[in-house]
């Protein structure tokens, strides 16, 4: 077993969990897409005493299943890190074995923490913190993954 993945799975016996978006990130992602469900509600039912524009409602509709397809990951989303690897759930959920990844960095964003991994096989999966214990599970995790072998043992 490569001894990188021995000290992850030994740092991680234990798994951390936690929110994958901070409180401020859910009620500002919340507030807006109520807001532009609310502004264009008024804008239809403005409509209502005119002739039914159809692809006028049929792009309110596309935008509006647009702007609500990620809120249920964006509100209620979780990121676990444990000995295997990483796993973020939603309707898009994402996850990455330790064996898997190949480049590894941590963006320390103000909203939303968020750790960037790429297994050399499509896009490079995003994973995101909400919580202080995974900003630093996600630290740790960069630490082991990029240190030289001689700091490590």
């Amino acid at each position: 077993m490569n001894p990188r993945h021995e000290v992850l799975a030994r740092t991680f016996a234990t798994p951390v969990s936690g929110r994958a978006y901070r409180p401020v990130t859910r009620i500002l992602a919340a507030a807006l897409v109520a807001g532009l469900l609310v502004w264009g509600a008024v804008g239809l039912f403005r409509e209502l005493g005119t002739p039914i524009d159809w692809p006028r409602i049929g792009a309110s509709a596309i935008i509006a299943v647009a702007l609500l397809w990620p809120m249920p990951s964006i509100l209620a989303g979780r990121t676990v890190i444990d000995a295997n690897g990483i796993r973020q759930d939603g309707w898009m959920g994402r996850e990455a074995t330790w064996a898997e990844v190949q480049k590894i960095r941590y963006i320390p964003m103000p909203m939303s923490p968020r750790l960037v991994v790429s297994t050399g096989l499509g896009r490079a999966r995003v994973f995101y913190s909400g919580d202080v214990q995974l900003d630093g599970a996600f630290r740790e995790v960069v630490r082991v993954l990029t240190a030289p072998l001689e700091e490590l043992r």
